[in-house]
């Protein structure tokens, strides 16, 4: 089981899957495809704590945190 964290300007939108879970893998794996699709980060932690920028949907992750684009000026 795990969950992802959307951080927006709304707030933290979370959304839950399990792994025995169909459709809740779906919701979760279509949730970060439109994340990369949008440009935001995605990431995970390691087993020491430390962020680790994802490439595509880890099902095997308890935590999965997607953040905004970061804009440069």
């Amino acid at each position: 089981m795990g969950i992802i964290r959307w951080m927006s300007a709304a707030g933290d939108t979370q959304v839950v899957w399990d792994e025995t879970d169909a459709a809740s893998m779906e919701q979760a794996r279509e949730m970060i495809d439109r994340a990369f699709a949008e440009g935001r980060g995605v990431f995970t932690m390691d087993e020491s704590g430390t962020g680790v920028r994802l490439r595509q949907f880890d099902p095997s992750a308890r935590e999965i945190v997607v953040i905004p684009q970061i804009k440069g000026g």
